[in-house]
């Protein structure tokens, strides 16, 4: 390829917090090669689309955004990597607007791979699988109000539905010196928040022979870190010892998703799940219990294989008995090469859409009333760098994840200051910061 110092470059991200982490890296990369970066659909030398296959929609907006890349800039160069480009790396190097596929493993050694790939002058695919956690140090995260620190890659669990062991690799984890040097940059890039993330975030530690509490004591440590979040973690992972750690940290911000898929045992049992419905709902009654004021959220399946109108029941009666207040619901979705694409007994589309429409209703009165609850109390605000739209209200979040919107000047953006929550108006939480 040519000099870079006049190249543009465009991102797109579509999926889960790792990728959002993995294109902020891939962003910074580009930056240091003297690329300048422009909004995803403008003309840009190179456009690189990070994509989602966790579901057949993700599959197909992954194709939408890299024919959409080729359309603003037909000229230009397409990369697509991501998870689809690790799982059907063919299927995307068919389409004739795309003119590199890097999976999972090769991510790092993009920018070499184009060069080489121009040269090719043909669409070139890399096909290998990661066996070693690949650092990816990130200096600024992209002008956030938090932070990601990817610290776990890979599953090891191969849950009947799921594809992502198959586009992520084994599991591996982030040394804790490496973890904490990757915080402590961040802190001295002025976040006061971070949110650990990763695949399967409560196996961390296990191919480095330390455990997952050892990782978030050593991070509660880091001078000048306000708080830290955990993306999600899986209900098995959540020991008696990590529970009491995060119960005793006020740097823990007590706000937790805890994937649930079902509250039925036969369609736990068919989705290869590690625990019951029992075990789940004793673990959310101990996490209220013992860290007061959590906020727990769950990934809920609707539509598996099987899943009778009885099962959905128990899924329903689950959430409305328990402490979940945030829900994130989708349709089951067929993915090739998984177990629970073979079983019978597919459950139709619109009873799908049924079912997945009553979940996202109760979700919304289960997070109202979990926020009323702090109606007239004062709780600290993470405010992000941008007002709402229509308003013009800051918004942000507590360490809880209840969503505020506040007046207030430009410079509360960014930063974590107490405000008083006042009133429920279309929906949102409003507030006022409590002046020092």
């Amino acid at each position: 390829m040519a000099e870079t110092a006049d190249k543009t470059v465009s991102f797109h991200t579509l999926g889960c917090k790792l990728n959002t982490y993995d294109t902020v890296w891939h962003r910074e990369q580009f930056e240091q090669a003297g690329y300048r970066v422009v909004p995803f659909g403008d003309t840009a030398d190179v456009t690189v689309v990070n994509t989602c296959t966790v579901t057949g929609q993700g599959d197909a907006q992954s194709r939408q955004m890299l024919r959409k890349a080729h359309r603003a800039s037909p000229e230009g160069f397409v990369v697509a990597t991501g998870c689809y480009a690790q799982t059907d790396p063919d299927e995307i190097a068919a389409m004739p607007e795309v003119d590199l596929v890097v999976g999972t493993t090769e991510k790092t050694q993009l920018l070499d791979l184009i060069n080489d790939t121009c040269s090719l002058g043909r669409t070139f695919v890399t096909r290998s699988r990661s066996t070693d956690f690949q650092d990816m140090d990130i200096m600024n995260f992209g002008g956030r109000s938090r932070a990601f620190v990817k610290v776990q890659e890979g599953c090891n669990e191969f849950c009947s539905f799921c594809i992502i062991p198959f586009a992520r690799g084994k599991s591996r984890s982030r040394t804790i010196e490496s973890t904490v040097a990757q915080v402590e940059r961040l802190v001295q890039a002025g976040y006061g928040e971070v949110v650990l993330t990763g695949v399967h975030i409560g196996d961390y530690g296990t191919d480095l022979d330390v455990a997952f509490v050892d990782l978030l004591e050593a991070i509660d440590q880091v001078s000048g870190l306000e708080r830290f979040r955990i993306s999600s973690v899986e209900a098995t992972f959540l020991t008696d010892e990590v529970i009491d750690f995060l119960a005793s940290t006020p740097r823990f911000c007590r706000h937790l998703h805890v994937p649930l898929q079902s509250g039925d045992d036969g369609i736990l049992e068919a989705m290869r799940r590690p625990y019951d419905s029992a075990f789940y709902r004793s673990l959310l009654d101990q996490l209220a219990d013992r860290i007061p004021g959590i906020g727990i959220g769950a990934d809920v399946m609707v539509g598996f294989p099987g899943e009778s109108e009885g099962s959905f029941r128990n899924t329903v009666h689950l959430i409305e008995s328990s402490p979940l207040v945030f829900l994130h619901v989708f349709p089951y979705s067929p993915r090739g090469n998984t177990p629970a694409a073979k079983l019978p007994d597919h459950v139709d589309p619109a009873v799908k859409k049924q079912r997945g429409a009553e979940l996202r209703k109760l979700g919304q009165s289960k997070t109202e009333a979990f926020c009323r609850k702090f109606l007239g109390r004062t709780l600290d605000v993470l405010f992000e760098g941008r007002r709402e739209a229509q308003s013009g209200l800051l918004q942000g979040v507590t360490d809880n994840y209840v969503r505020v919107f506040s007046p207030g000047p430009d410079a509360a953006k960014d930063s974590v200051l107490p405000v008083s929550l006042s009133h429920i108006e279309a929906g949102r939480v409003v507030g006022k910061i409590v002046d020092s």
